[in-house]
């Protein structure tokens, strides 16, 4: 299983992806700032994102890539794997902006619901938590900055977390 995550310019339509993490494993995530200015079009900006990421314009235009190299690496790596997400809608529009607007074809990669994916691995034993359950006393645990690599990494834990907690041996 590959876990994917995306931070975004905005949550408007016009926002596109700015950072980008995947990995099928906790010490193999792999994380990269998109530099916007590559891109034709990519000029939305929102700055209350900045308190949810807190990664700045300046920051992208300094550290960020070239989203077209990050999009063939994403193709080259997570074509034709089972790639999931926590946020598949918001995901896939920016897997698709990023791909198509980098000459990809953005069918080439299908992110699926990881939340769907819990919810059978629990639902599997009727005395078991619900994923809201899991949630709660996973939470307490463990802080989260929104950054797409922490996001990533903070997804596998908490599967490890319901894998070790689950009802049935």
């Amino acid at each position: 299983m590959i876990i994917i995550d995306f931070e975004a310019s905005s949550l408007r339509k016009t926002s596109y992806p700015i950072e980008v993490a995947w990995g099928d494993s906790p010490e193999t995530i792999k994380s990269f700032l998109l530099n916007p200015d590559y891109m034709n079009g990519w000029t939305d900006w929102n700055p209350e994102s900045y308190e949810f990421h807190g990664i700045t314009r300046d920051e992208l235009r300094r550290s960020g890539i070239d989203p077209r190299q990050v999009a063939g690496q994403m193709v080259r790596e997570l074509a034709g794997q089972e790639v999931y997400s926590d946020e598949p809608r918001y995901d896939n529009r920016w897997k698709t902006r990023l791909l198509t607007d980098s000459g990809y074809d953005p069918c080439a990669i299908q992110i699926k619901d990881l939340n769907l994916y819990l919810k059978h691995l629990i639902n599997a034993d009727p005395h078991c938590k619900t994923l809201n359950d899991f949630i709660c006393s996973f939470e307490c645990c463990e802080a989260r900055q929104h950054r797409a690599g922490t996001d990533v990494l903070w997804l596998f834990r908490f599967i490890e977390y319901i894998e070790q907690h689950l009802c049935n041996p």
